[in-house]
């Protein structure tokens, strides 16, 4: 077989991989696992064959199949009629003072309590990281890197919990782990 056979033959195993994957969504799990393997198999060949620009092609085929498939799914799909909220609750304002304390109380949990358990803790693994012999520049650098990204997951984790009382337990976790860090170093 030639190398635009091989290529070709690839290509179209991955399409018709995609449509294996479509039927694994309307609850045939096999065939989707079926058409997964063949993807890999497919790409792993194109790959081996033709190096990144193999692969290029491939994941490119597929691409374009999941989107030629999604858009005839979309197409066809019929469309549903929805009743309109009777008040958008994420943009109204609180009506009493219950209300406006519970998101008074969420806020205040998420900003500035978060951001400073965040600190906190990019200061302990500064202290460690110090400890274990890094320089100056190096422990500042990471307290800078560190203090977002922290603080960005414990946001992500506060708003994942139920009530305002659960808000709590991350921003105190994250504080009692960066003194801990902190009495290590």
């Amino acid at each position: 077989m030639s190398g635009f056979g091989i290529t070709a033959g690839a290509s179209f195993a991955i399409a018709a991989a995609m449509l294996l994957v479509r039927l694994g969504w309307a609850g045939r799990r096999g065939a989707a696992a079926v058409g997964w393997v063949v993807t890999v198999t497919a790409l792993i060949v194109l790959t081996v064959r033709d190096g990144a620009w193999g692969l290029a092609i491939g994941t490119v085929v597929g691409l374009v199949a999941a989107l030629a498939i999604v858009l005839h799914a979309g197409w066809v799909a019929p469309i549903k009629t929805r009743k309109p909220a009777r008040v958008p609750a994420s943009i109204t304002l609180p009506r009493g003072r219950g209300a406006f304390a519970r998101r008074l109380a969420v806020f205040v949990l998420v900003v500035p309590v978060g951001f400073v358990a965040a600190q906190w803790l990019a200061f302990g693994i500064q202290a460690l990281a110090r400890r274990a012999g890094a320089v100056e520049a190096d422990a500042v650098a990471l307290t800078l890197f560190l203090q977002p990204l922290l603080w960005a997951c414990l946001m992500a984790w506060q708003m994942t919990r139920a009530n305002a009382a659960r808000m709590i337990a991350p921003p105190a976790s994250a504080a009692v782990l960066g003194t801990l860090l902190w009495g290590i170093a």
